[in-house]
């Protein structure tokens, strides 16, 4: 029964205009800060490690329009998901395009870095269509959202695989053929060893994921950090900047060094749009304190 509402609702999300999602994302943003639950909770642990010099009033404020900005973009995702719709008219692809076809042209194909922020759903919209991409997912804890997830990315023309060791296959296999892949660089393996190193992330020392690193050093393929930057009227514009080449360091410690500082820099422009109720800062080392206790 759950899950048939569920369901219905964001079928019911689906259909309503961009503008009342907005609006209902922000009122959904505001009624999570005023109940100060788990989501609120975990933003504010957050910003607190990220931001520790700025004033309290300041991050306060910071952590009410993140829960606001991950509101509107949750609110986003069904239409996005469950409707072919062209998405072209919500994005300015600011050059994306271009610059996509240029790196692949090197024949090395490209690494997509998406990062949880602005809206990584309608990255797919400011992208040229006529490359093929193949994109990592780790599956939903709410197994019903899989299939509509699926649905929305291969509307996209963006074909998805999971973590899993068959996942990795197919994104080398893209690579060696000079394809597109996408993967979100700051979703992590939940402890260090052979699919992640330690790396300082806004100065705590955090785990993080190789993966990106090694088929970067792989195949030799450029790393380009992409997102999707909500704008004061709604629409969107594409971001993105070429990564160092050290992102393809042997020494993987470096590479996840380098990772989570363009992370850090993706952020830097608008930091109430990252996702910042994702626990990233679980302890990773011995000593470390856990946050979200």
């Amino acid at each position: 029964m759950l899950y048939r509402i569920a369901i219905l609702s964001l079928r019911g999300l689906a259909r309503l205009p961009w503008g009342a999602l907005r609006r209902l994302g922000r009122g959904l943003g505001r009624l999570l800060y005023r109940l100060n639950g788990r989501e609120a909770r975990n933003v504010r642990a957050n910003l607190a490690i990220a931001y520790p010099h700025l004033p309290v009033a300041e991050r306060e404020a910071l952590v009410r329009q993140t829960l606001i900005e991950s509101a509107i973009t949750f609110c986003e995702m069904p239409r996005i998901w469950l409707r072919d719709e062209d998405l072209s008219d919500r994005v300015d692809p600011a050059g994306l395009p271009e610059r996509m076809r240029e790196l692949v042209e090197q024949g090395k194909g490209l690494i997509l870095a998406m990062p949880h922020h602005g809206n990584w759903e309608l990255v797919s919209a400011g992208i040229d269509p006529s490359l093929p991409i193949t994109g990592l997912y780790r599956p939903p804890r709410q197994a019903f959202l899989e299939p509509l997830m699926s649905q929305g990315r291969s509307i996209a023309r963006i074909r998805m695989v999971p973590t899993t060791p068959a996942g990795i296959k197919a994104l080398n296999r893209a690579l060696k053929a000079g394809e597109v892949v996408a993967i979100l660089p700051d979703q992590v393996p939940k402890s260090a060893g052979a699919a992640a190193a330690v790396a300082p992330f806004f100065g705590r020392e955090c785990t993080t994921m190789v993966l990106l690193g090694r088929l970067a050093a792989r195949h030799g393929s450029p790393v380009l950090f992409v997102w999707a930057e909500r704008q004061p009227d709604g629409r969107y514009r594409m971001r993105h900047f070429l990564a160092d080449e050290d992102i393809a360091a042997t020494d993987l410690q470096r590479a996840a060094v380098v990772l989570n500082r363009h992370v850090e820099r993706c952020i830097a422009d608008a930091p109430a749009q990252y996702q910042w109720a994702y626990r990233r800062f679980y302890p990773a080392v011995p000593g470390q304190s856990n946050p979200y206790a």
